[in-house]
């Protein structure tokens, strides 16, 4: 990396990897737990506009200087960094927005169980890339270990559910994310990781404002009310700045294909949340499901690690 990435303090502390990736799917996990309790008061469109907004505005006091040094490189890659935005705030956020209002919690989250092998088909189809057979057994222990939290250890709830309209738009949801995930190795690595933070907001906010005008027109203004301000805020920090850097450095590090399997975490940490702050009853089940997952992400990253540094 370049001298000038260890300017930003997010880059020069940055956790291990795959730390990184277990922080970035706990951001992710809390987001949604804020969405949801707002969900119906701020609308979509909205949510997502004000947070980059906030973001991009928290954001460039502390990365100015390297802004300002780099941005002969941004402009020279300006669109990478504007398809990555368009990605993940259109297609990945928005997208499963709009699917969730038409189908079930439990389909949304079988389908988003998915994307470690999605990410892994895209990448290898795009740059060769393959995983490990001891990999390919991290990937599917995990994915058993989310269908058993998901289906509360029985196989008919799984069995009963129904596809619908909303489920089209999920699939196309955890595509866009992969595609997000595989296209990281396009941009240069000479990039500071908290400039590249700082343009997909930038993106993200620039293709999201038309939808957010729209939105304000015929559907429902933006509220100045509490709920838009506390949840704005909490999502420019954790959802945005937090989330999105330790997810592209976890990306950037491990691989795409590694990286993905990080997402069967966000179940684990919406399960361990809702115990602690619903005081939700845990059951086996719970202990099952979350103790496959991390079997899983341990074979899939944390073995590879270890032989990694060995040949070093």
């Amino acid at each position: 990396m370049s001298g000038q990435q260890s300017n930003n303090i997010l880059t020069r502390y940055a956790p291990p990897p795959a730390i990184a990736g277990a922080l970035a799917m706990l951001c992710w996990a809390m987001s949604i737990i804020v969405v949801r309790d707002v969900a119906g008061v701020v609308p979509p469109a909205s949510m997502s506009f004000l947070r980059c907004v906030l973001a991009i505005c928290i954001l460039y006091p502390i990365c100015q200087r390297n802004l300002h040094a780099q941005w002969p490189l941004m402009r020279k890659h300006w669109k990478i960094i504007a398809l990555q935005g368009a990605l993940l705030f259109i297609g990945g956020n928005g997208m499963l927005f709009v699917g969730l209002q038409f189908t079930t919690a439990i389909n949304g989250a079988l389908i988003n169980s998915a994307e470690p092998v999605t990410i892994v088909a895209i990448a290898w189809v795009m740059f060769r890339d393959r995983l490990t057979a001891l990999q390919w057994l991290g990937v599917l222990i995990s994915m058993v270990g989310v269908l058993y939290l998901i289906g509360r250890g029985e196989a008919s709830v799984l069995l009963s559910l129904d596809l619908n309209i909303g489920d089209v738009f999920v699939v196309i949801s955890i595509i866009s994310w992969a595609f997000y995930a595989v296209l990281m190795r396009k941009v240069p690595r000479e990039l500071d990781r908290l400039n590249l933070v700082f343009g997909i907001l930038v993106a993200g906010a620039t293709v999201v404002f038309p939808f957010w005008i729209l939105e304000n027109i015929f559907y429902k203004a933006t509220p100045l009310i509490w709920e838009t301000l506390w949840t704005t805020g909490f999502n420019a920090i954790f959802a945005s700045i937090l989330a999105l850097f330790w997810w592209n450095h976890t990306v950037e590090n491990l691989g795409p294909g590694r990286a993905g399997l990080f997402v069967h975490l966000i179940p684990v940490y919406t399960v361990l949340l809702a115990m602690w702050l619903l005081g939700e009853e845990p059951f086996a089940f719970h202990a099952v499901g979350i103790g496959l997952i991390a079997i899983g992400i341990f074979l899939t990253t944390m073995l590879k690690t270890k032989r990694e540094k060995k040949n070093i």
